[in-house]
């Protein structure tokens, strides 16, 4: 069997640790969790948890334009297909919609 590398134990411990905050688990058990399982300290322990709340950070940021053009194309995809539908109201509301957004875009 192969010795684990550095960077494959950490990627480990941050899986674990990303599960523990998936869990809700409070401070005081991750520390004791962490301590148990690598030996860690607080430092480290808090330096870990920094870690993974970052990755979370960062594969759920969506940009504000890129938000505001998915919401947009939805729009006007729903007018579009209420208009063939002949749901003129629901086609208006959608147009109003895209009107408020694109002044949030300052179009």
């Amino acid at each position: 069997m192969s010795k684990k590398t550095p960077e494959s134990i950490r990627k480990d411990q941050l899986r674990v640790a990303k599960q523990w905050l998936d869990l809700s688990w409070p401070r005081h058990r991750i520390y004791e969790s962490a301590a148990q399982a690598w030996e860690f300290d607080h430092v480290q322990t808090d330096a870990l948890v920094a870690e993974a709340r970052s990755e979370y950070k960062s594969s759920m940021s969506v940009e504000r334009t890129e938000f505001l053009a998915q919401q947009m194309t939805r729009l006007e995809a729903l007018a579009a297909k209420a208009q063939e539908d002949g749901q003129l109201g629901v086609a208006l509301g959608c147009y109003k919609e895209l009107h408020l957004l694109s002044n949030l875009t300052g179009k």
